[in-house]
């Protein structure tokens, strides 16, 4: 028989060493990828859900289906190309040619050959939003809580 005496570490006075949580997209036409797309079109880093693989800057010939509004920022450099945006609820897609962020915060996004079907009248239309407020950092973030 074994007796420990004494004290146990205090693993609770230890900062947390979580990690962030990913953007995963999945890009299959089946799971809600608003959250996610949003977050890639807005700049953040994002893999893909069937090959763990990296997104990167441009996807081509993805199937999204969305739940609510996508926000394309100016200035990202983010590219959507042969792809088809569904909004099965509200009975809208939007797809085709090519949806290009660009490098300037400044200019527009730019959408040749994008078809809009079922869509609002100002859909598709250069809006101005505030900037961004930079993500502060939380360790919490991902850290599972009970």
């Amino acid at each position: 028989m074994t007796v420990v005496a004494g004290s146990v570490p205090a693993f609770a006075a230890e900062p947390p060493h979580c990690v962030r949580a990913e953007v995963i997209l999945w890009g299959d036409g089946r799971h809600d990828d608003t959250h996610a797309l949003n977050a890639w079109l807005g700049g953040d880093d994002a893999v893909w859900a069937d090959t763990g693989g990296p997104v990167g800057t441009a996807i081509i010939g993805r199937s999204f289906r969305l739940s609510a509004a996508i926000y394309v920022r100016a200035g990202t450099g983010r590219v959507l190309e042969n792809f088809r945006l569904l909004w099965p609820e509200r009975g809208e897609s939007v797809s085709g040619g090519t949806i290009r962020a660009g490098g300037d915060p400044d200019q527009a996004p730019v959408m040749p050959g994008v078809e809009i079907v079922g869509g609002d009248p100002g859909e598709g239309k250069p809006i101005d939003l505030p900037d961004p407020v930079p993500a502060r950092r939380d360790d919490r973030e991902s850290c599972a809580t009970s």
